[in-house]
């Protein structure tokens, strides 16, 4: 009984402790966010009520509406930050490729379970499907996102009953795209990123500017934080996108050490109930789509808050339902819901299992 209440738990406290920190850092998105949440709890609740197999059933058209919102962002998308990943409707602006990869994992889980990874036609074909999503946000280009995706997406593959030449063919093809994307599709900025953090802590270029005000903001929180309302970084806008990609400073200088680690350990909590769920069911759809999931939280996560503390390159990924946008907020919804449906249909089963 009291596991289906679990994920709205994590949702409500994360709502929480984001609209406390946008409360302080931007108040005028305040009413939006909430906005965001209100609708995200909906489509949680919504989802959940319909089966995981119909959700499955109806993925090819998901993943069919995704490619089609991927090519309509590189023909009608706004730039923002230097990246085309929005696509503006009204006073609204919809980021396609924050439903990459539940719309896309659905499609792969659905096509895995129909035809195992055990001959070259079917790992081809999960390649592919795979693949122009990938192609189509890196392009924007959205860096950070992609390796989410490509991660999350991984993680059904490795832990699929698949041969070690695939495994093999795998790893040799994503060193070779490494290598053409460094030489010929990555951005100067985005290189400079990566070349500014592993060079000296003391560099002091563009490209390094956001890491290190970020490490400050995050230092200065010390112990105890500055209190609500008194970061200095994020109110006096040293800190850049306070309310996005480094959220997490923002909330790490007010709050403290002590204030972030409820924080971590509702990921650390979010992710290991998504893998439990996962272990209940005999379905390896539903099993793959949760391995996905949790993957996803705990690499963006990960990488986000590693970010905010110069700990890994700044790659342009938001913090999961903490981070302004409802783009975010409404696809992760979204995908929760599916592992609520998940959860509902396991309960449903040692119900009748029981009698």
């Amino acid at each position: 009984m009291f596991r289906r209440w679990v994920l709205p738990m994590f949702i409500t406290l994360f709502a929480l402790f984001s609209l406390m920190t946008l409360r302080s850092i931007a108040p005028d998105l305040l009413s939006k966010q909430a906005m965001y949440f209100a609708i995200g709890g909906a489509i949680f609740f919504l989802t959940s009520r319909v089966s995981f197999q119909r959700w499955l059933a109806v993925s090819p058209y998901l993943y069919g509406l995704l490619i089609i919102l991927l090519l309509l962002t590189q023909i009608i998308g706004k730039v923002t930050r230097g990246a085309t990943s929005w696509i503006p409707i009204g006073s609204f602006h919809v980021q396609p490729s924050q439903l990459a990869i539940v719309f896309a994992g659905l499609f792969i889980v659905q096509t895995m379970t129909q035809k195992p990874l055990t001959t070259w036609p079917a790992f081809l074909r999960f390649a592919l499907i795979a693949t122009i999503p990938a192609f189509l946000i890196f392009i924007q280009p959205e860096l950070g996102t992609t390796l989410v995706y490509l991660f999350s997406l991984g993680s059904v593959f490795f832990l699929s009953k698949t041969k070690t030449s695939y495994l093999i063919f795998s790893v040799l093809g994503i060193l070779l795209v490494a290598w053409l994307s460094w030489s010929v599709l990555l951005q100067p900025y985005q290189k400079a990123r990566i070349t500014s953090f592993m060079s000296s802590q003391q560099n002091t270029t563009h490209a390094s500017y956001n890491a290190q005000q970020s490490a400050i903001a995050v230092g200065s929180g010390e112990l105890y934080g500055r209190g609500i309302g008194e970061g200095v970084q994020s109110h006096l806008r040293f800190l850049p996108e306070r309310q996005t990609d480094f959220v997490f400073a923002s909330f790490a200088e007010e709050m403290g050490f002590l204030g972030t680690l409820p924080i971590l350990l509702l990921y650390i909590g979010m992710t290991l109930f998504v893998v439990f769920v996962g272990t209940q069911t005999r379905s390896a759809a539903e099993q793959y789509f949760c391995f996905l999931t949790a993957t996803m939280i705990a690499v963006q996560s990960s990488v986000n808050i590693g970010m905010n503390m110069s700990l890994v390159p700044i790659t342009g990924i938001t913090l999961p339902f903490f981070s302004y946008g409802g783009s975010s907020i409404l696809s992760l919804c979204f995908q929760l819901g599916c592992i609520q449906a998940i959860l509902h249909e396991y309960r449903k089963s040692e119900v009748l299992h029981i009698r």
